[in-house]
């Protein structure tokens, strides 16, 4: 019974040390937060990371971000934070206090502007007019903080850059996209080659799925100059099969001499160039674009040849 008693005293007393220890260790590391001196450097870099915080959604404020942390810089390194004043204006220094507050500060720093950054992105992105020169530095400077080793991966400011660099992503793939189509050509002069009417069909489908589907990204369908190229693709494309007839006509203008009467160089040359014009005239795959007008004058222009071919004398005289 006595042994049963010492057991439980042993016990109790093995657990208010337990207890006492981790009191004791828990306050430490308290005192040790409210213990840590501040000083008129770390307040001054305090101030300028609130004013930071106020700073315009609409204006990018790297420049107050870099001098900011270019004075955590200087003040750690001039040893300004660990130092101390006591009541009879004794100075004392701590190393560890100077390193910990820099540390501290470059991370509350980091977090401010990371924050003011994404909300001056979306500004940008809910706007109608995307500058390029916004879009370079919203890249490069998504980037930088990208890798920044003060970045938590997965952290919501993580996955906000996510966001913006999906955003530029889906931008840039529909900006590469319209200049293929404003640069698109084909010059192919074989009678029996036809222009590619297949390839600029998916690309007029791409375009018009494109803006039917908010192009694929909310922020980007605020963009008025892509919603304008889009809609400018079915005129582009048709300039250029307009583009490859002519140069088509111009090729073989005044070749009649190569067949041996009219009637051949009409069902060779003439008909068969003639059908593509008329195929373009009655095609509504450029919907949208008066195809008339253009269509009217490479038939005039190549009725022209036909009549010169019909007026000729076979075989002809060089």
């Amino acid at each position: 019974m006595n042994k049963i008693k010492v057991i439980i005293i042993v016990v109790a007393i093995t657990l208010v040390a337990v207890v006492g220890v981790t009191i004791a260790l828990t306050q430490l590391g308290k005192s040790k937060e409210i213990a840590l001196p501040k000083s008129h450097f770390t307040t001054q870099i305090e101030k300028e990371i609130e004013q930071l915080k106020t700073k315009s959604d609409n204006t990018f404020c790297k420049d107050f971000y870099k001098q900011i942390l270019s004075e955590i810089v200087s003040f750690h390194t001039q040893n300004r934070f660990g130092e101390t004043i006591n009541t009879k204006g004794e100075k004392s220094y701590s190393k560890t206090a100077n390193d910990q507050w820099k540390e501290d500060l470059e991370k509350t720093l980091y977090s401010v502007y990371a924050e003011k950054f994404i909300k001056q992105a979306k500004t940008v992105f809910r706007g109608s007019v995307w500058r390029p020169e916004d879009l370079l530095f919203i890249q490069a400077e998504k980037n930088e903080l990208k890798k920044s080793k003060l970045l938590d991966p997965g952290s919501p400011v993580d996955k906000e850059f996510n966001t913006i660099q999906m955003t530029l992503n889906k931008y840039n793939e529909i900006l590469d996209f319209i200049f293929q189509c404003k640069n698109f050509g084909y010059s192919g002069t074989v009678v029996s080659e036809p222009f590619p009417i297949a390839n600029v069909q998916n690309k007029i489908q791409r375009a018009n799925s494109l803006l039917n589907n908010h192009m694929e990204n909310d922020f980007v369908n605020n963009c008025i100059r892509l919603h304008d190229g889009l809609k400018e693709i079915p005129q582009e494309l048709f300039q250029a099969h307009i583009r490859y007839l002519e140069n088509k006509i111009n090729y073989w203008s005044n070749m009649w001499c190569n067949y041996n009467s009219h009637s051949d160089y009409s069902n060779n040359l003439n008909k068969p160039l003639k059908q593509e014009i008329t195929d373009l005239s009655n095609s509504n795959i450029y919907s949208g674009v008066n195809v008339d007008n253009e269509c009217m004058r490479l038939y005039n222009k190549w009725s022209l040849d036909n009549q010169r071919a019909y007026n000729a004398t076979y075989p002809c005289n060089y």
